[in-house]
């Protein structure tokens, strides 16, 4: 079975990837290939998959891959628009695959079969990068500034055009505001939390559906995050979803 080695991505504190070309794997299936290769060796979490995005001279195009995640379906934090299922009902449990080439990230059953990677660096130790102040939530990992769900309107929906416009037109504390990348709103998911999938103490109760990304897809689509569990989609310009606006520090 070939293989690939690369150099570890910035996620990733030093280690290689390795690939299971031709595997396709139910997510029992996929842990253990990744232990059967070492101790040190593992399946790598979601979000180390995401800094893979578009790496299609690499890795096998066309392709989806386990991610460790796991999450039960059902769980909801009320009041927040959550679609799908409601209430706190535990649900179904449910892994996460990561589409390589256009950076996808869907929930999907156990028994489903996809691609297999595996990784043997260490771990980030996950401590927040954040703090609350006056004017936003500081990012000092992306050097940004969040404006808060108290400064904006948490629960109107716009499309894509609009949320740009939306964004640009605010002045709150004297600053100049802007959509925020896929990049910059992917990383303030939080798989520690779900229904929403970020953290509340400094977000606050986000929507369970869709944000706007500034990062197009093609000339009809951009980029949408869902902060039910976290996934990473495409949606129609035209399509209404929900915004959170970001300033440099």
């Amino acid at each position: 079975m070939k293989a690939i080695l690369v150099c570890i991505v910035p996620i990733l504190l030093w280690g290689s990837w390795h690939e299971h070309k031709g595997l396709e794997a139910t997510y029992e299936q996929a842990q253990a290939t990744c232990k059967g290769m070492g101790k040190e060796w593992r399946l790598p979490d979601i979000r180390e998959l995401f800094t893979l995005k578009g790496q299609t001279e690499v890795f096998s195009p066309n392709q989806s891959y386990w991610g460790s995640n796991t999450v039960y379906d059902g769980i909801v934090r009320g009041n927040t628009g959550s679609e799908g299922e409601g209430g706190d009902a535990k649900g179904t449990e449910q892994g996460f695959t990561f589409f390589l080439q256009d950076g996808d990230i869907a929930l999907a059953p156990l028994h489903k079969r996809s691609g297999v990677l595996c990784t043997n660096a260490k771990k980030s130790n996950g401590i927040s990068p954040y703090a609350k102040r006056k004017d936003g939530i500081v990012d000092d990992q992306n050097d940004l500034l969040w404006l808060g769900l108290d400064a904006t309107e948490a629960k109107t929906r716009y499309s894509f055009e609009e949320a740009i416009e939306h964004c640009e037109s605010l002045s709150h504390y004297n600053r100049s505001w802007r959509l925020p990348t896929l990049e910059e709103l992917y990383s303030i998911v939080d798989y520690a939390h779900n229904g929403p999938s970020v953290n509340t103490d400094y977000f606050g109760a986000m929507m369970h559906r869709y944000y706007w990304s500034a990062t197009p897809f093609s000339e009809e689509e951009s980029y949408v995050v869902g902060f039910k569990f976290g996934t990473v989609a495409t949606s129609s310009k035209k399509n209404r979803s929900y915004v959170r606006c970001v300033s440099e520090l």
